[in-house]
């Protein structure tokens, strides 16, 4: 193995443990001793890797956001029917559970997107990739004539996408009053309404 695959191998694993970290004690715990104990490895050998913490933050935000949406591709790569693939992307982006890891680290994560241009990126890029992916299922079922729409295909994906953001939120954190299927059924009539179909039959 070369040096360099063996730094990035090693790079790997400390973004591992930086998330395992985060998932089990939140991002305020996150310390080099910390994850040079996850890792296995001297809190030397994390600061040579990453001299700076701020920056293994954003690998751990970047690779939550990439396998977030892989995600939801994989959820959708099989469904064909645009009313059956809108509800995919409503249950592939909501969290599974109040306790749903990567849509917890998510959400604490984004919140340095106030205070990081890094960051902010990356969360512009995850709006735009969502966005395209509600877009391009909604423009299916418009060419297909089982959606109609007063507005955009765009407009509507993206109020839809931040309702979806907003009920995550209530999900990871533990309003009793919102629960997923909830949500699922919140995003599914707004949903209907807009795009002058019945997607509670395909639930």
């Amino acid at each position: 193995m070369s040096r360099q695959a063996r730094s990035e191998e090693r790079k790997r694993q400390l973004v591992v443990a930086a998330e395992e970290c985060i998932a089990e004690l939140g991002l305020s715990a996150l310390t080099i001793r910390e994850i040079a104990s996850r890792a296995g490895l001297s809190p030397g050998s994390v600061l040579y890797h990453y001299p700076e913490t701020d920056d293994l933050v954003y690998d751990v935000h970047r690779a939550l956001v990439n396998r977030y949406v892989d995600h939801r591709m994989q959820a959708l790569s099989r469904v064909v029917d645009p009313a059956q693939r809108l509800i995919r992307a409503f249950e592939s982006g909501l969290p599974s559970h109040p306790e749903d890891q990567v849509c917890g680290m998510l959400y604490e994560l984004h919140g340095l997107a106030a205070r990081s241009k890094q960051h902010a990126a990356l969360m512009t890029s995850l709006w735009d990739r969502e966005i395209m992916l509600y877009e391009s299922i909604i423009d299916s079922g418009l060419a297909a004539r089982q959606f109609r729409a007063d507005s955009s295909a765009r407009s509507v994906a993206e109020a839809l996408l931040a309702m979806e953001d907003g009920l995550g939120l209530h999900i990871v954190s533990r309003n009793g009053s919102i629960s997923v299927r909830d949500a699922l059924k919140i995003l599914v009539n707004a949903a209907s309404a807009w795009l002058k179909t019945d997607l509670s039959k395909h639930l």
